[in-house]
C-alpha cells in the first residue's frame, strides 16, 4: 500500500473530515451522521425508514439505529404507517426542526475549515471530481 496512492490519500482525508464533521455537530448535541437523516427530512418529512435507506445510500440497520438515536434525543419521531403498519415513518419534532439553522451554520463552519486552503476553482475542480466518482 503506497501512502502516496489516491486511494490511501482519499481514505485518510475521508476518515479526518468525519472526524471533523462529528466534532462540530457534537456541539450542537448531534453525532455527524445524523445530519444527513435530518437534512432528507427537512427537505421530506415523513419518510419511511425504507426511503430514507435509499435516499441516503446505508444500510436499514444503520437507518434504523439513527432513526431510534434521534427520537432518543427528541429531534424525530418514528410512527407506524396508518396504512401499512410494517412502514415505519420518521417525523421531525419540533426541536428536528427548530435545529435546522444550527446545523446549516455549523455545515457551513465545516466547508470552510475543510477547504480553506483551496482557490474557487480548485473547489469546483474538486467537487466536479468527487460527482463523477460518485456517479460510477
Amino acid at each position: 500500500m503506497n501512502a502516496d496512492s489516491i486511494s490511501f490519500l482519499f481514505t485518510s482525508f475521508a476518515t479526518k473530515n468525519r472526524d471533523n464533521l462529528d466534532k462540530l455537530m457534537k456541539e450542537i448535541g448531534l453525532h455527524g451522521g445524523q445530519v444527513f437523516v435530518l437534512n432528507s427530512l427537512w427537505a421530506t418529512d415523513g419518510q419511511s425508514q425504507a426511503e430514507l435507506v435509499k435516499a441516503l445510500n446505508l444500510t436499514a440497520p444503520t437507518v434504523y439505529n439513527m432513526c431510534n438515536r434521534l427520537a432518543e434525543t427528541g429531534f424525530v419521531e418514528v410512527k407506524k404507517d396508518p396504512n401499512d403498519a410494517r412502514i415505519m415513518r420518521v417525523f421531525l419534532t419540533k426541536n428536528g426542526r427548530s435545529i435546522q439553522s444550527q446545523v446549516l451554520g455549523q455545515w457551513q463552519k465545516f466547508e470552510e475549515q475543510t477547504f480553506s486552503n483551496l482557490t474557487e476553482p480548485e473547489k469546483m475542480m474538486f467537487n466536479m471530481l468527487l460527482r463523477k466518482i460518485l456517479e460510477r
